[in-house]
């Protein structure tokens, strides 16, 4: 066999494998949905009740890390919506996850497009026997702050809360 055939062969070959290759899985990952209300009396001053938090999120194995969550809140009869692209996502102790990114769409006129938001959550297991998931509220800010949430293995200032719903974290 000659030189020139046997390297279009085996490059070829390659171009097979690679192509046929499947995407690789997420080292670390976090997903689910959630929703409390937090009566008062509460630090806050508001009920506060939180319709829906879903998310999903991935670190891949070469660091880059993506996902979306979307939170919905009612805060004295008014209704907000923010839909957000994962821009930072840390696992800690196996069970905990910190997810933070910046907001895309809002319909709060104090937290516009481009502001960014940040949340943990505890995956306490799964079966009827497993306590609930725990979620903190969600925080709103700068890059840098969202940054150093995530960044940062310290438990929030408030909460976690007992939510409805299902968590998982893998990592």
């Amino acid at each position: 066999m000659n030189v020139r055939l046997a390297l279009a062969l085996a490059s070829a070959a390659a171009l097979v494998a690679v192509a046929g290759s499947p995407a690789a899985a997420p080292v670390e990952s976090a997903t689910g949905g959630a929703h409390w209300t937090i009566s008062l009396p509460n630090p806050f001053g508001v009920e506060v009740v939180n319709r829906t938090l879903a998310f999903n999120a991935r670190r891949d194995a070469d660091g880059s890390v993506g996902g979306h969550f979307e939170y919905h809140q009612v805060v004295e009869g008014e209704a907000f919506t923010f839909n957000v692209a994962v821009t930072c996502f840390q696992v800690y102790d196996g069970n905990r996850a910190k997810l933070g990114g910046v907001i895309q769409v809002s319909n709060d006129p104090t937290l516009p497009e481009g502001t960014y938001a940040w949340f943990q959550v505890f995956d306490n297991g799964e079966g009827a026997d497993a306590p609930p998931d725990r979620s903190s509220l969600i925080g709103f800010g700068n890059e840098a702050a969202n940054e150093a949430f995530c960044s940062s293995p310290n438990l929030p200032r408030f909460g976690p809360w007992d939510v409805q719903g299902n968590v998982q974290v893998r990592g």
